[in-house]
């Protein structure tokens, strides 16, 4: 009779302490736990496809990104300057005048030595004078194109960026910027620091402070192998969308500021079921699976949580049902 007990305790101790594989302690968790075949008060739900997304909001800029730069002509006192940051400007408007008293010799010396040469063509009529005095001509245009270029004037209808205050009588050196202007119609908005969630040509919305959205498109993303350039994303306003806000919110240049709802996930065809059938333990992630009442444990694959779903990437097929 001893025998025979020590017989069954060692069969016992063998079958719990020999081979158990990896691929056998995989199968070994797909048991039904110690419940019962009755699945009791748990929910259930069966694992489906659906599009799954997520949106994100991010503060941005409104600006003229692509202002241009209106620079000092050549060393010189600055005479007048009378525009400033927001003022808005028709082609051929003044925006600085600049001493240009150093050229009023040349130019008188040039006009003398044309006027001359003209006299001499008038009255000889050869080929010779005439060629001559074009010649002094041209030197005398080119001397008057000198002086008007001491004369700033906007190259276009424009409105002006930025700006400093620049005093009558400051002394300025060639190449200074004085101030910059946009096209009054390039007006864009500018993501800087959060730009992972955005890509060439992606559509986003956009709100300026009122309860409406608008929409635009990314029309640049930044290269930082670039010198120089636009540091951010650059998000242009569909058409119309930017006299709609100007008209809704005021102007959205003034106020500088919007705020940018970019879609940051999407998975148009993701399995999914509820977080809440999700479970993780010592480093192991699963759901229990119904199967014909009773709950097995499953090991599965999880991808992003959004909401109230998880996406499962393995370890279930659609349809499967799970409890939780």
């Amino acid at each position: 009779m001893k025998r025979s007990i020590m017989l069954i305790i060692l069969a016992a101790a063998l079958l719990l302490s020999g081979g158990c594989s990896k691929n056998e302690a995989a199968a070994e968790i797909k048991i039904p736990i110690l419940d019962g075949n009755a699945m009791g008060s748990y929910t259930t739900a069966a694992a489906q496809r659906m599009s799954v997304y997520e949106y994100s909001t991010i503060g941005a800029e409104v600006s003229y990104p692509y202002a241009e730069a209106i620079l000092v002509p050549a060393d010189a006192n600055i005479l007048s300057y009378n525009v400033k940051k927001g003022d808005v400007l028709q082609k051929g408007d003044v925006i600085a005048v600049f001493d240009s008293s150093g050229l009023d010799y040349d130019y008188q010396n040039q006009k003398i030595l044309t006027d001359s040469a003209y006299a001499r063509y008038q009255s000889s009529g050869s080929a010779l004078a005439k060629a001559e005095y074009e010649i002094e001509a041209e030197k005398l245009e080119l001397i008057q194109y000198k002086i008007d270029c001491y004369t700033v004037k906007a190259p276009y209808d424009c409105v002006v960026w930025d700006s400093k205050f620049w005093e009558a009588g400051t002394a300025m050196e060639a190449g200074t910027q004085i101030c910059s202007i946009a096209d009054r119609s390039e007006v864009y908005v500018v993501v800087k620091g959060n730009t992972d969630a955005f890509a060439l040509g992606r559509q986003v919305t956009l709100k300026f402070g009122t309860n409406s959205d608008f929409t635009g498109r990314v029309v640049m993303m930044p290269d930082f192998r670039a010198k120089g350039g636009i540091n951010g994303v650059v998000i242009a306003l569909d058409e119309g969308e930017l006299e709609r806000a100007n008209e809704e919110a005021g102007s959205i240049v003034s106020a500088g500021w919007a705020t940018v709802v970019v879609k940051t996930f999407n998975e148009p065809d993701a399995l999914c079921v509820p977080d809440k059938a999700v479970l993780t333990y010592s480093g192991s992630t699963y759901c229990y699976l119904d199967s014909d009442g009773s709950r097995i444990r499953v090991p599965v694959e999880a991808g992003k949580s959004v909401g109230g779903m998880t996406v499962i990437l393995s370890g279930l097929t659609e349809g499967d049902v799970v409890s939780y």
